[in-house]
Order: C-alpha cells, then sequence, then structure tokens
C-alpha cells in the first residue's frame, strides 16, 4: 500500500477538495483506496457520513489503540473506505509528544491493513501530534498550494518541518511533489509565483483551477467527479492523478 500525506501547515489550501478526488479518483480507476481523516474538523469525512454520530473514529485509533481496519467505513464508491474523524479527536491533541511511541501511532495501527492499493491522509492544518504522525505512516507528501505570497511565505517552515521528520522520524519520507490549487489564470502573480515554488520542490504540471464547481460539489456532499464530471475542475484533477500516478512509476 503505498501512503501518502496530503498537508501543508497554511488553512485554506485545498488539502481536503485534494484528498477527496485524489482518493475518489483512484478509486475509480479500481485501486482499493482508503481515505484517511486525521483533521479533528472533520469535512473529507463529512461528505460521506454524519460525522457527529459515528460509532468509530480516528478518537479510537489514539485513545484505545484500535486498529485501522476496525474503525473503516466503506463509501458509496466502489473501492472507496473512508477511516473518518470528527471533532473528538481533538480531545486527543495533548498526547505526551515526548513519549517515544506517540509519533508512531497511526503507522502501528496499519500494520493489519491487506489487498489496499493507496491510502491518502487529510492533514490539519498544523503542526499537530496527528501531522506528525501522519508523516511517520506516509511514503510520500503531497502539498496543495495557492499561487500567493503568503503560501510561499510559509513554503520554508513546512520544508523544515519534513526535513526535521526525515531526521528524526522517517528517512524514507519523500515529497512526490506540490499541487497548485484555486489558481487565477494568466495573472502576473502565478505567472511569478510558480518559478519560486519550483526552486523548493517539484511542482506538478498540472493545475487546479479557480471556480464555484468545487465549492459547490462540498455542498452537495459529493466528489467533483460525481458532481460534474465535465467541469473544468474534475477534468484537471482527472490530468493531475495521471501524472501522480506517472510520478510514482519514476
Amino acid at each position: 500500500m503505498i501512503t501518502v500525506c496530503v498537508t501543508n501547515q497554511k488553512g485554506g489550501e485545498g488539502k481536503t477538495t485534494t484528498s477527496i478526488n485524489l482518493s475518489e479518483g483512484l478509486a475509480r480507476r479500481g485501486m482499493k483506496t482508503i481515505l484517511l481523516d486525521i483533521d479533528p474538523q472533520g469535512n473529507s469525512s463529512g461528505i460521506y457520513v454524519n460525522v457527529e454520530s459515528l460509532e468509530k473514529s480516528m478518537q479510537d485509533i489514539f485513545k484505545r489503540k484500535l486498529k485501522l481496519i476496525d474503525i473503516l467505513l466503506p463509501t458509496k464508491t466502489e473501492n472507496l473506505f473512508l477511516a473518518p474523524a470528527n471533532i473528538k479527536l481533538a480531545e486527543m491533541e495533548s498526547l505526551n509528544s515526548g513519549d517515544v511511541e506517540t509519533p508512531y501511532i497511526l503507522k502501528d495501527s496499519m500494520e493489519d491493513l491487506e489487498g489496499f492499493d493507496f491510502c491518502i491522509i487529510d492533514c490539519p492544518p498544523s503542526l499537530s501530534v496527528f501531522t506528525i504522525n501522519a508523516l511517520a505512516a506516509s511514503n510520500y507528501v503531497l502539498i496543495p498550494l495557492q499561487a500567493e505570497k503568503f503560501s510561499v511565505d510559509g513554503i520554508a517552515g513546512l520544508q523544515q518541518t519534513i526535513t526535521k521528520i526525515k531526521k528524526r522520524i522517517h528517512p524514507g519520507l519523500e515529497i512526490i511533489g506540490a499541487l497548485v490549487t484555486q489558481l487565477k489564470q494568466h495573472t502576473i502573480l502565478t505567472k511569478t509565483i510558480i518559478p519560486v515554488l519550483d526552486k523548493y520542490f517539484k511542482v506538478f504540471d498540472t493545475t487546479i483551477s479557480d471556480g464555484v464547481a468545487i465549492g459547490e460539489s462540498h455542498l452537495a456532499k459529493c466528489s467533483i467527479y460525481e458532481y460534474n464530471g465535465k467541469s473544468r475542475q474534475a477534468k484537471e484533477y482527472e490530468s493531475f492523478i495521471e501524472e501522480f500516478l506517472n510520478e510514482l512509476k519514476k
């Protein structure tokens, strides 16, 4: 199983949107996929379930040390399974970070998984115990971000965090690349900033354009493919997934 951590320490960069549509796109290609929500806000979980009535959730992974297989839920999309989260997960944020076992709770919970091709982890917009667990459990990091100054300002900090994780916890962790989201085409800012991002890490050629279809799909509680498969953003996410899969083959 290939595990991909979708993260950015800044909010509003498209982490949840990318996690949902990457997971859906992989599942629609016949790959058995887990969408793992490790954000206490539970936004990606809310697309598929009522987060307030969950019997088991990611909180049980951290509190009761359940295995991930024990909390997985099937979704309406064939081949796609959800490891859901809700606000109760926030109670686990104060876990003893000095305990040498703490960064590996999620990784340990995944030991009994068999037959899955991908696990896509939707992270909170912070360097919390949850993000550290996600990075420790992942093969690759995918960074959604906007082509804006404040997004670029936060990149150095994110890169430092990943470097520290590689040094102290997970030497095999790799950044697969950055995906530019909510792109406003043909602006001077866009033309200026994307070359700057390239200096930090690979930036995918595919970008996700700004538009209402994404927000509307969230309101409709479905992926962009189900909401409007002919929309510009649906086609862009399809192109990104092809590029993502090709990058994994290198």
